[in-house]
């Protein structure tokens, strides 16, 4: 390890810890360091504060880390924390983030589907966005798997009719186009 990988290492754990003061001023200032000093492992506490918080500005600070950074790593850490029920309150936030931040997520299409359904008609609304600002058709596996999800809810909610629904049928004639394009 280099020097300057051990002084950022130093400075990211004194950041995180800051993360967790019970001051909210002293959370902000860490948020907004990080914005400089961060990497991939700072999504998960991040997202743990924001589930937690009452702070309106503390929030906003972390969605605006969340929806600008820039690491081919950081969207394993965002699905796992999609996936992960204890961030349920976060689920629309963190959505919105997968297409805010212009990372590649197409391999996770499977996953963002899953817990899209999972959610009301502004995760489906988020989810669509996703999906429209792909920049490529994710893999045929990923958009058969994803094909197949989405058939079997609207399978097994056939008899409803509601906005959400509308919007996962949308979202299945995009994927649907997508694999008749491969």
């Amino acid at each position: 390890m280099t020097n300057a990988e051990n002084i950022r290492g130093k400075k990211l754990k004194t950041l995180l810890a800051d993360l967790k003061s019970k001051e909210v001023d002293k959370q902000i200032l860490a948020v907004q360091e990080m914005k400089i000093h961060g990497n991939e492992t700072i999504v998960e506490p991040l997202i743990q504060v924001l589930s937690t918080t009452k702070s309106n500005e503390l929030k906003q600070e972390i969605v605006d880390v969340l929806n600008n950074v820039k690491s081919s790593a950081v969207p394993e850490k965002i699905i796992a924390c999609l996936a992960n029920d204890k961030y349920e309150n976060c689920r629309q936030i963190i959505l919105a983030s997968i297409w805010n931040s212009g990372l590649d997520y197409r391999d996770y299409l499977p996953e963002i589907i899953t817990e899209t359904l999972k959610g009301d008609l502004i995760d489906a609304l988020e989810c669509v966005t996703i999906v429209e600002n792909f920049e490529g058709s994710p893999e045929e596996e990923e958009l058969n798997e994803s094909l197949v999800i989405l058939g079997d809810y609207l399978t097994a909610h056939k008899k409803e009719s509601s906005p959400k629904i509308d919007l996962l049928i949308e979202i299945g004639v995009l994927l649907k186009r997508m694999n008749d394009s491969i």
